[in-house]
């Protein structure tokens, strides 16, 4: 799906062409789950206000300084416990079998899993990777927000909403 790539884009380390990606994910998102279109629009406006060197500092103080919102939906899970590497190891397996390349970044990186998926048909290991991993691993990075206005809250909430209404589970809803 097309929104995952975009999201992969924009929960990246910021770049030239942020607000054109951000708004072609606004006008995909707002069709399907109006509550994350509006926070989508949000965040639009924080990065429409914000210069590329304060954008930087806001995402390496989000994601590379605070370790509860390390973009590492296995360190989320699981910390720096064994189960982590296991984790890592199944998605290069199978991220190898579908012939898909994670590059240079681990396997278990937020933005390189949405990468795989939005290339990818929905099917069960699809299913799950989202209900029982991303979904859980977003909700803890967002509650690393709790205290703060910081607006990538907004963009982690605008992606659990878009996982539960694409996912349709129980599980994604909670």
């Amino acid at each position: 799906m097309k929104e995952y790539r975009l999201f992969a884009d924009i929960l990246d380390y910021p770049m030239p062409s942020l607000a054109e990606r951000i708004d072609e994910l606004l006008s995909l998102v707002a069709a399907v789950d109006d509550a994350a279109g509006q926070l989508l629009a949000r965040f639009r406006e924080f990065a429409a206000e914000t210069t590329t060197a304060k954008m930087e500092e806001v995402y390496s103080a989000t994601f590379d300084l605070q370790p509860l919102c390390y973009p590492y939906v296995g360190y989320q899970m699981f910390g720096e416990e064994y189960r982590r590497g296991m984790f890592m190891a199944r998605l290069r397996e199978h991220y190898r079998s579908c012939g898909f390349a994670a590059g240079s970044d681990l396997p278990d990186h937020l933005c390189v899993i949405l990468r795989f998926l939005s290339g990818r048909e929905v099917g069960e290991v699809e299913h799950e990777l989202v209900t029982e991993c991303l979904v859980p691993a977003l909700k803890k990075m967002e509650a690393g927000f709790a205290e703060t206005t910081n607006p990538y809250r907004g963009l982690l909430q605008a992606l659990i909403l878009l996982f539960r209404e694409r996912s349709g589970s129980d599980a994604a809803r909670k």
